[in-house]
């Protein structure tokens, strides 16, 4: 990929992002969406996020990722669903994982 072409798309998606800013400027409660459609749109977000964290957890490039991260990762997973603290969250997914990685290299 040339230089050229990173900074061509760097200022294609700034322009998209300030025009898409310009027309919720310009069309401000001018254009009506149902309570429906923002359900909608607020729940495909979610489904977004929600697939990017699953193919980020069980890929790693275009490999399957190791069990370890997966174990890390549901343990995060369940700690988030108990509404503990975030930094709780976050150590207790480290140390599972590393936990982990440290016994598999320690027994293969």
């Amino acid at each position: 990929m040339s230089t050229a072409s990173i900074i061509t798309g760097i200022i294609i998606l700034a322009v998209g992002t300030y025009a898409m800013r310009l027309s919720g400027i310009l069309l401000n409660n001018k254009a009506g969406v149902s309570e429906r459609v923002k359900e909608l749109l607020s729940l495909s977000a979610i489904v977004i996020l929600f697939s990017v964290a699953m193919t980020s957890t069980f890929f790693d490039g275009d490999q399957l990722a190791d069990i370890s991260k997966i174990i890390g990762v549901g343990v995060a997973g369940v700690l988030t669903w108990q509404k503990k603290p975030f930094i709780m969250i976050v150590l207790s997914a480290a140390i599972v994982t590393a936990s982990l990685r440290w016994l598999i290299n320690l027994w293969g």
